[in-house]
């Protein structure tokens, strides 16, 4: 197992990863930021809102944010795969200056990219990775070969909120992810069976309400986890009962453990 991570500090909220794994199997999760992402060997099997495809290698796939997907690889061999993680009010801003435009909330397609230029624009990460001040021309490079090559939607409704029971459930679960977990309360406020609450809880975010709440809690403890704070606060901080539960779910989510995800993460000075 390898794994290097990159984050900036002109740039909140961005990651460029490279990872080498011989055997992965990530559940149902999502992200908060748009996943870029190059397989440069190996052949992995992935399920994007329950539509699987075959990610071979020297090719592109890219998430969008919440999106439900799962990641494993089919036949043990090594998977080194390069990704870049952007946050929606960098994508916004950069759209913003390419096309003059406030198009925002765009929406990337799910399909498999052999484009060799959006190949090459990637890979233009990699390259001097340390140097910062190559950063912006890098995003600006690549979002502009995303938008001009067609593969993204414009003003898609990445995550919305809407005034019903369900929804007005699922953004109280999204807000206080560090509370304990009381399916029994949820459906009470939403006026259905516990049963019924978690059937369409799922339906509209592709996950049960105990994983939906998970993953915001492994996401909000990866942000802590890079600002220093120790394991144990964390665990306690975002949820977990305890430091040894924390670890447990920490790297069923993200197939390596909190320490070694703090130990291989470099943080970029401006």
């Amino acid at each position: 197992m390898y794994i290097k991570t990159n984050r900036y500090q002109q740039f909140d909220s961005i990651e460029i990863k490279e990872s080498l794994f011989k055997e992965f199997n990530l559940p149902n999760h999502f992200h908060e930021t748009y996943c870029i992402g190059l397989l440069s060997t190996g052949i992995k099997k992935c399920v994007i809102e329950e539509t699987s495809q075959l990610i071979h290698s020297n090719s592109v796939s890219i998430i969008n944010p919440y999106q439900i997907h799962s990641d494993k690889n089919i036949d043990n061999e090594d998977c080194l795969y390069k990704m870049i993680y952007l946050n929606q009010d960098i994508l916004n801003y950069f759209t913003k200056k390419i096309t003059n435009k406030n198009s925002e909330n765009l929406q990337f397609t799910n399909e498999l990219i052999t484009d060799s230029v959006v190949i090459a624009s990637i890979l233009d990460f990699f390259n001097d990775i340390d140097n910062e001040n190559l950063l912006e021309n890098k995003l600006k490079n690549l979002i502009e070969t995303l938008i001009i090559r067609d593969f993204s939607k414009e003003n898609c409704i990445i995550h919305n909120v809407n005034n019903n029971a369900i929804d007005d459930s699922i953004n109280n679960a999204r807000l206080n992810f560090a509370d304990k977990i009381d399916i029994q309360k949820l459906s009470d406020e939403s006026k259905m069976s516990k049963f019924q609450f978690i059937r369409y809880f799922k339906k509209k975010t592709g996950l049960t309400p105990a994983s939906f709440i998970l993953m915001h809690r492994i996401n909000r403890a990866k942000s802590l986890l890079l600002k220093g704070f120790p394991i144990g606060e964390i665990a306690l901080d975002v949820g977990f009962y305890d430091h040894a539960q924390f670890c447990k779910f920490f790297k069923y989510y993200t197939n390596i453990s909190p320490t070694e995800y703090k130990r291989n993460c470099n943080i970029i000075q401006a």
